[in-house]
């Protein structure tokens, strides 16, 4: 008859190991392939946001006869409309299922006024990609205390956007420029109408989009421009004077302009080139020329919302020229399939 120790036996340390070892393999290999599947479900609802917010932008085209401009002026007028004015966003808002927010804002105030601060800090997911890192100041006085921001900005085309002359309004959103159907002469399939852009954050990345830097515009046009003009007014920026730290980019989805709701396809998608303005006297934050880039937290490229209201990805690597012709919604030369 077997001892009761032998019907006992364990595991030997050997064999622990050997078990241990099997699971760690295991691990490296299963955890990656479980957060790949994490982020494509990420960037599957980033890239049906940006589908409905196409929806929306054709739903206003329809009841409005034009697109929201980029940038809408309060409903009283004055001379601080530049950086009060409301986004495209905030009149999309009865077409993403947000009219009762839109019913609460103030449209004669601006938007850094009264009520209207306060549902700035409001959250709206559609407007928000799931990828990105989520950015929560501590301060109950910052409109980025619950979370707030945008993530998807109209486009302005290749252009430095503040300028009032229609001929340098070239993209589909501009300031005080109305756009409609019949002017994406282009085609509606050769017109970028949004972008992704990222919150600011403390990493490396989240800095470009985080520090507004000062520049010397250069040799860089008001609407176009060469790699070579881009990269001298990128480099007039870096680690000059910002304005105004608490500008917050991209967390007011409320306000309309560049710094929070309006992009440039002057630079590449996630370019390296931080964000500038123009040097300007009495400039409040993005209310001078400036450059904004699209970028996201996805690998590779960012998640763009053409003109007919398709989601395309564009690679970091796409060509700048037709990155550039793509955001002009006329400029008599249709990319055709890309």
């Amino acid at each position: 008859m077997r001892s009761l120790s032998s019907r006992q036996r364990g595991f030997t340390l050997i064999e622990l190991l050997v078990v241990i070892a099997i699971i760690a393999v295991l691990v490296a290999i299963l955890l990656p392939a479980v957060q790949q599947a994490r982020e494509a479900a990420r960037a599957s609802q980033c890239r049906n946001n940006l589908k409905q917010l196409g929806i929306a932008m054709h739903s206003y085209h329809e009841a409005m006869g034009m697109f929201p401009k980029a940038i809408s002026e309060l409903a009283t007028g004055g001379a601080q409309d530049l950086y009060r004015g409301f986004s495209a966003h905030a009149m999309l808002l009865p077409y993403v299922d947000q009219a009762g927010l839109y019913n609460r804002v103030d449209f004669s105030s601006g938007t850094d006024s009264g009520g209207n601060v306060q549902i700035s800090r409001n959250v709206i997911p559609g407007f928000l990609c799931p990828s990105d890192l989520k950015y929560n100041s501590t301060s109950a006085t910052d409109v980025r205390y619950n979370g707030s921001g945008v993530n998807y900005a109209v486009s302005a085309g290749p252009s430095l956007f503040w300028s009032i002359n229609a001929t340098d309004a070239v993209g589909m959103f501009n300031f005080r420029v109305p756009v409609r159907m019949s002017d994406l002469l282009d085609g509606s399939s050769n017109v970028i109408a949004a972008a992704e852009q990222i919150l600011p954050a403390g990493d490396a990345k989240g800095k470009l989009a985080e520090t507004i830097y000062l520049g010397t515009q250069g040799s860089l046009t008001a609407s176009f421009g060469t790699d070579a003009a881009l990269q001298a007014f990128a480099g007039t920026c870096t680690g000059t004077t910002t304005m105004n730290a608490s500008y917050n980019e991209n967390t007011k989805w409320l306000n309309g302009g560049m710094g929070q709701t309006v992009v440039a396809t002057l630079n590449p998608p996630n370019s390296n080139r931080p964000n500038c303005i123009i040097s300007c006297s009495g400039c409040w934050a993005g209310t001078g020329n400036g450059v904004w880039t699209a970028r996201s937290r996805h690998a590779g490229g960012v998640h763009t919302l053409i003109g007919d209201g398709a989601v395309k990805f564009i690679s970091d690597s796409f060509d700048l020229l037709t990155w550039q012709r793509l955001g002009s919604r006329a400029d008599g030369k249709p990319v055709g399939e890309f």
